[in-house]
């Protein structure tokens, strides 16, 4: 890479050469301060690592190659998808279809987007009005009653006028939904002011809505709090815990707001831009990995860059929290459309950005990383169920499809999300080329090559993103 000089940095070369030719030592440069993160108990040694002698010669790098579509085997066999409940966005308005049937409207507004199911799709709830808007949220039942206004530009005025509704999320096996609240003033990187964050359940059989944690000030929030990867809470797979990033530590609380470990882990929270933990529980709910900002003066993007996450495993049994140790570490990238981590169900793998935006997979169990991509797509990857296979949704040059044990490749289509352990949904990469339905691809994955079934359920022409097409498989049917 070639380095520009410019007339600024000329002066201070030649600066330096005339203190060392005058006798006098330019004064050593400051080492910074690293904060590291802290827990209520020590953390488990890290094992040391040593640099290698000068005498072993290190491999040369071996170039990654760019990925190539995977081979597809196509079928004559058409597959029904009866269990497959869809929700999706066209012109603004809201549709649920079941499987091959046709299409129900639910909205006719004009302005609906991001629709999110209930576990047993019976609910959805979605955003009206302008995108980043976030002040308006609906609910209404699959079969087209109970339509609300959950979530009020009113309600929320009541909690400071401009107050947005962040990062949300259903409780498992309910209706209920946990919710953020936000309200940042106009972004000043040379001021103190912050955003004041609070935490709600709403539930959306009685339109009722409980306070879980009293708006308070905190730090500023990139993208003033809109991005989806902001949220500051967790919600155990049980759905009776949160965990709750706020004040520079983390809590678990109950579905009350009552804490019920206090501090389990601490992270720098008093910087000008709050960079939030990130948090995964384990499915047996006795621990979490946590990703923790490494920052210490983080004021935000296109100010500070792209921020460094360390990784962590932390235990309720031992209250002790060992770092894993990510070679190179995450960088959260992208990141009003992306997580910090793309994690495996089971916990055990991640994959993640880098510096240069390499794309990386890790290993949480023995800390082993490998590249996956020297740069140029996006996250987060979907897992699939046994915790194999991930893929991406929102990647415009193409969905990547990869797995733990063999390399990258490009998915038939536009890939939609996952059925089952080895199944996914797909839409034809040429469907955009006209306004006619569009026909859902069923592809498996089997050794080298992907099976590919047509399925007899068609939809709308609709865009094949999150914000506009999810979907559910219906249990006991």
């Amino acid at each position: 890479m070639t380095t520009k000089f410019t007339p600024h940095r000329y002066f201070w070369i030649i600066f330096v050469a005339v203190l060392v030719a005058c006798g006098i030592t330019p004064p050593a440069a400051e080492t910074p301060t690293t904060t590291m993160p802290v827990t209520t108990k020590t953390p488990t040694p890290l094992p040391a690592f040593t640099s290698p002698p000068p005498s072993i010669v290190l491999p040369a790098f071996t170039p990654i190659p760019s990925p190539a579509p995977i081979p597809v085997s196509t079928t004559t066999e058409i597959v029904p998808l009866d269990n497959l409940r869809m929700a999706y966005v066209v012109d603004g308005n809201l549709y649920v279809q079941d499987g091959s049937n046709p299409p129900k409207q639910l909205s006719n507004n004009s302005g609906d987007i991001s629709p999110m199911f209930s576990d047993d799709g019976e609910t959805v709830i979605f955003y009206r009005g302008k995108i980043h808007d976030n002040n308006s949220i609906f609910s209404i039942n699959a079969d087209g009653s109970h339509e609300q206004e959950l979530i009020s530009t009113e309600w929320l005025d009541t909690l400071g006028v401009g107050t947005k509704a962040g990062h949300l999320a259903f409780i498992p096996k309910t209706h209920q939904i946990i919710f953020n609240t936000y309200l940042c003033p106009e972004y000043d990187p040379l001021s103190d002011s912050g955003c004041t964050v609070g935490l709600f359940l709403a539930d959306t059989d009685t339109g009722t809505i409980k306070e879980i944690m009293t708006p308070s000030l905190g730090g500023y929030l990139p993208w003033y709090g809109d991005s989806p990867w902001l949220g500051n809470f967790n919600i155990s797979p049980d759905g009776k815990l949160l965990a709750v990033a706020h004040a520079g530590q983390i809590d678990i609380l109950n579905m009350d707001g009552k804490v019920t470990h206090q501090s389990i882990m601490k992270y720098t929270g008093d910087m000008p831009s709050e960079l939030y933990p990130r948090m995964y529980w384990f499915s047996d709910l006795s621990g979490l990995i946590v990703a923790l900002p490494a920052e210490v003066d983080y004021r935000g993007p296109g100010y500070s860059g792209d921020p460094t996450y360390t990784i962590w495993r932390y235990t309720f049994d031992r209250d002790v929290a060992t770092q894993i140790p990510l070679t190179p570490p995450p960088l959260w990238m992208h990141m009003e459309s992306n997580d910090v981590l793309s994690i495996s169900p089971n916990r055990e793998w991640v994959v993640y950005f880098t510096n240069d935006c390499q794309l990386y997979k890790g290993n949480l169990l023995d800390g082993s990383t490998e590249l996956l991509l020297p740069c140029g797509y996006f996250l987060p990857m979907l897992w699939s169920s046994n915790n194999i296979h991930f893929a991406d949704r929102e990647n415009p040059t193409g969905s990547i499809l990869g797995s733990v044990n063999a390399s990258l490749g490009y998915s038939p289509g536009y890939f939609v999300g996952w059925i089952d352990e080895k199944r996914f949904i797909y839409f034809l990469g040429t469907v955009y080329k006209n306004k006619e339905d569009i026909q859902i691809f069923i592809g498996e994955i089997g050794g080298e090559t992907i099976l590919s079934y047509e399925s007899n359920v068609f939809v709308s022409n609709v865009a094949p993103f999150s914000y506009s097409f999810v979907f559910t498989v219906l249990k006991g049917k």
